[in-house]
Formats: C-alpha cells, sequence, structure tokens
C-alpha cells in the first residue's frame, strides 16, 4: 500500500510568471499558483488564457522570463521536461503517448523497468481499479488509455502530475470513472494540475482553482459557484446563443469517434465543388512557420474567388482569433486560437460543403458557442455542413437534422429539437440498434 502524508507547505509553488516569446507575443503576466500535496488544483481559462504556457514553464517546456519555481520549498531552474520529472513534476498530454502495438505493461517497463511495474501494479490495488494492461494499447478505449498514462507516470516517479483536458475524447462513463481513479489517488497524497472547459468535472473532483484571463490570474479559491467560475474565465463580450429553427442542411452526426466517423469524412469530402475540411487535428491543416494570410493562400490557390488577406482579416475578427496581425506566424498562436482560425477558414471558403471533424473539442464554452453561431450563418448562406460531435447536447443546441452513428452504421435523421437524449446516448453505446 503506498500512502503519502499531507503537508501545508506546497509541493509546487510558482511566483510572478512571466512568459513573454521572441516575436513579443505575453502569454503569462505575473502568474503565481501553488499546489499542495493530496491536492486537485484546477487551472481554468478559455482559449488562450495562458494556460499552456504556465504548465510548460513549470514542466520545463519553455524558460520563464521573469518569476521563480519552488519545489517542496527550494528554488529551481526547471531547464527541460527531464529535469521536471527528475524532480517529480510530469505531464500527461491530451493525446495519447503510449505505444499502440504494446501493451500496457510492455509500456510501463519501456518507461522504467521491473521494479516500475511493480510500483504500478502496487498503485493499481491500492485504488482498487480494474485495468487492463495486458491487450495493445490501442484495442483498449480511450478512458484505460488514460489510466494506463496516469499509472506509468506515477510508478516512475510522478509526485504531481499536469493532466490537459484528460476527458476532451472520453465517454461520459470513461470520464466519471477516470475521476473517480483522480480522486482514490489523491486521497493516495499524489497531487494534480487538472486542465479543463468542463465545468461540472472541475467542481466535481477540484479542490481549489487557479482561473487565467488575458494571461493574468483572475481567482484563485474553491470551485463553489459555477457561475463565478465562468464570470472570472470569460471576456466580457456578448455571444448570441440563439438556436433558432432546424436547418435541414445543417447535418449533425453524434458518435464517439472511432466508429467509423473518418470513413464518413473520407466519401464526403469526394464530391464536385470546393470542400472545407477540419481534421479530428486540427494542426494537421495548418503549415506552421507560414503566417495566417499563407495559411490561407495555400488553401485558395486555384480560386479567384477569394482574397487571401481580406479573408484572414475577417476570421481574426469574426472567430476571435487572438494574434498580432495576419503576418503573425500561425504555430505561435495556441492551441485554442489555431483551433478557431482552421475553422474559420474552412467554413469560409468551403463555399459548396463543409466538413468539421469534432471542431469544438477542447474549446472552451464561449468559444464554442461562437463556432455553432458560425456554422449556422454558414449554413444560411446555403453551404452543406456536416458537423461530428460526441456531445449529445452540443447536438441539441446546433439546430441541424441529427444522425447516430455506431460502428460505420449511421441512423435515420431527426430533428435536434425532437431528439430524445436517453435514446440517442444508447444508440452511441450500441444499444438499440436492430440486428
Amino acid at each position: 500500500m503506498i500512502s503519502r502524508e499531507r503537508s501545508d507547505k506546497p509541493l509546487l509553488k510558482a511566483e510572478n510568471i512571466w512568459v513573454v516569446y521572441p516575436d513579443g507575443t505575453i502569454a503569462n503576466k505575473g502568474v503565481s499558483i501553488s499546489v499542495y500535496p493530496g491536492e486537485v488544483h484546477g487551472l481554468l481559462g478559455e482559449n488562450g488564457a495562458g494556460k499552456t504556457s504556465l504548465v510548460h514553464a513549470i514542466y520545463g517546456v519553455v524558460r520563464p522570463s521573469l518569476g521563480r519555481i519552488l519545489v517542496d520549498g527550494r528554488e529551481v531552474r526547471i531547464s527541460s521536461p527531464r529535469h521536471a520529472r527528475r524532480l517529480g513534476i510530469f505531464m500527461v498530454p491530451q493525446h495519447n503517448v503510449l505505444i499502440p502495438r504494446f501493451s500496457g505493461r510492455e509500456n510501463i517497463l519501456l518507461a522504467g523497468d521491473r521494479k516500475t511495474l511493480a510500483r504500478a501494479m502496487d498503485i493499481i490495488s491500492s485504488i482498487d481499479i480494474d485495468l487492463d494492461i495486458e491487450s495493445p494499447v490501442e484495442t483498449l478505449e480511450r478512458g484505460l488509455v488514460k489510466k494506463i498514462e496516469v499509472i506509468r507516470a506515477l510508478a516512475t516517479g510522478a509526485r504531481l502530475l499536469i493532466l490537459d483536458e484528460p476527458t476532451s475524447v472520453m465517454s461520459p462513463i470513461e470520464a466519471r470513472e477516470l475521476l473517480e481513479m483522480i480522486r482514490g489517488l489523491r486521497e493516495m497524497g499524489y497531487s494534480f494540475i487538472y486542465i479543463s472547459h468542463r465545468l461540472d468535472e472541475v467542481m466535481e473532483v477540484c479542490d481549489r482553482v487557479t482561473i487565467l484571463r488575458g494571461g493574468s490570474v483572475s481567482y484563485v479559491g474553491e470551485p463553489s459557484d459555477v457561475r463565478v467560475l465562468e464570470e472570472r474565465m470569460f471576456r466580457e463580450v456578448d455571444v448570441d446563443e440563439g438556436v433558432g429553427e432546424v436547418m435541414d442542411n445543417l447535418n449533425i452526426i453524434l458518435g464517439v469517434e472511432g466508429n467509423g466517423q473518418l470513413e464518413y469524412a473520407r466519401d464526403l469530402l469526394t464530391y464536385n465543388g470546393f470542400v472545407g475540411y477540419v481534421p479530428s487535428y486540427p494542426y494537421a491543416s495548418i503549415v506552421p512557420g507560414m503566417s495566417l494570410v499563407d495559411n490561407v493562400r495555400f488553401r485558395v490557390l486555384d480560386r479567384e474567388d477569394v482574397n487571401p488577406v481580406e479573408t484572414a482579416k475577417y476570421i481574426l475578427e469574426r472567430y476571435e482569433v487572438l494574434a498580432r496581425d495576419i503576418y503573425m506566424d500561425i504555430g505561435k498562436l495556441s492551441g485554442g486560437n489555431i483551433q478557431r482560425f482552421v475553422v474559420g477558414r474552412e467554413l469560409e471558403i468551403g463555399r459548396d460543403r463543409c466538413v468539421l471533424m469534432f471542431p469544438s473539442r477542447g474549446l472552451d464554452t464561449r468559444s464554442t458557442r461562437l463556432i455553432w453561431m458560425r456554422v449556422r450563418e454558414a449554413a444560411e448562406r446555403g453551404v452543406d455542413v456536416y458537423y461530428f460531435t460526441e456531445d449529445v447536447m452540443e447536438a441539441v443546441n446546433l439546430g441541424g437534422v441529427v444522425r447516430i452513428m455506431y460502428r460505420r452504421r449511421v441512423s435515420d435523421g431527426v430533428d435536434s429539437n425532437e431528439l430524445d437524449v436517453e435514446w440517442a446516448r444508447r444508440l452511441m453505446s450500441g444499444i438499440g440498434w436492430n440486428a
């Protein structure tokens, strides 16, 4: 049984952290955060608020321009992720980092040795979870893969684990199980920085939260009121939340990723006309090192009806992309800003059809609502939009025709305002399909 003594002294304390990038972008402005042993500390903020830059400074990915970091009360200069791990600070990114063909056991052994595996088994036994570490990772549900990543990090020496949107690609059941696991690990004395836009999860699992807005701290305290969290997270700009009537050319494909969505999307892209396309991983559709305007230009080389400069400016304004100007290197933007830019680019240039693969995944609530509004505007212009999502309530709120997808099977369409949520969730889980 592994146990850790709780302490009133912070395990990690970051003070007055400033992160200024070479191009002059100020990501963090005097940010401070403290994490105690046995604490789940939420790190919140809308996309572009500075969350990633802060944890990258803590994890040694970037060097703070100003400020100091203390571990166990001792000031340290964390020079690299390897150095951070030696101090007991690990990071589990949003996307899987395990070797898919290897089993969980093999992935754990790859990170250490047989003593590491023994520690992993001890942790699994201590929190009493059912975890398959014998099957190839590529055959497991995403929730199980994330659990293995967490256990592997703890078994190799993690005391503080940074979790970046850990449930963003999980079903509700998988997310609930992961939160239960985190609570069990917290009771053993492990600490977490929990980055999420899902405020219901934050309210459930986090002891305290730090909220960033515009690169600065806007709130530190217990997550006792979700309305307070929303007020401190989002900029004071009104976004129309109205859905309006159901639109027949707004096609919503609802289902957990991995049930044939990619093949379905490829069929939709085979079309005699210009098709906008946002892949499930937006980074795959940009060219880092090129400016924002050039990331529009390469998509419309054979189009005389699109002015790349004006379109890039329009995207920055209409999709609230936080960038210095259209000549800024797109790779310097935060993940959320890249995502909004790519969605905006494809919606604006996809004059005939636009296929969007989980376009709001990982975005904050406000950015998601903005995307919904722009999607409906595109549909109103006559664009046939195909919107893939795993979120039932998103399907309801979009105001289109919803089809459920499970193992390459697609249900008949149902207007979103008539969608039976429980029925949809059962179909997404494989229950209720005719043989």
